[in-house]
């Protein structure tokens, strides 16, 4: 079996007397969405500040290119944080004092499918 969302290298060439040219092409084995980050979490809160941790996917589907974590206080556009690689946890800085906020966390695998939490 393929692996989902996996890049795969095929090399076609046709023979009847003598050997054909070769083509070759590159494919994905179905891109299937990765399941949502799980178990997310929220500590270290200040009336600024904020770190939120979550764990994998249950099933990534491929592997986990990136996390990114998404909040919104209900009254701008959301925020997007940059492309979080190395990490489960990432620290929100520079909210507003007494305000609630809406966040979620995606995980993007290597197809660039994305779930959210």
């Amino acid at each position: 079996g393929l692996i989902p969302s996996r890049n795969y290298s095929v090399t076609v060439r046709a023979f009847t007397v003598g050997a054909g040219p070769a083509a070759s092409l590159s494919v994905v084995a179905g891109a299937i969405t990765p399941s949502p980050p799980q178990h997310i979490t929220v500590s270290d809160v200040t009336s600024i500040s904020l770190t939120v941790g979550w764990m994998p996917p249950i099933d990534s589907n491929g592997d986990v290119k990136f996390y990114q974590v998404h909040y919104n206080n209900g009254s701008n556009t959301p925020v997007e944080s940059p492309e979080i690689k190395d990490s489960l946890t990432y620290h929100l800085t520079g909210l507003t004092p007494y305000t609630n906020y809406s966040i979620y966390v995606t995980a993007t695998n290597n197809a660039n499918v994305r779930s959210r939490s």
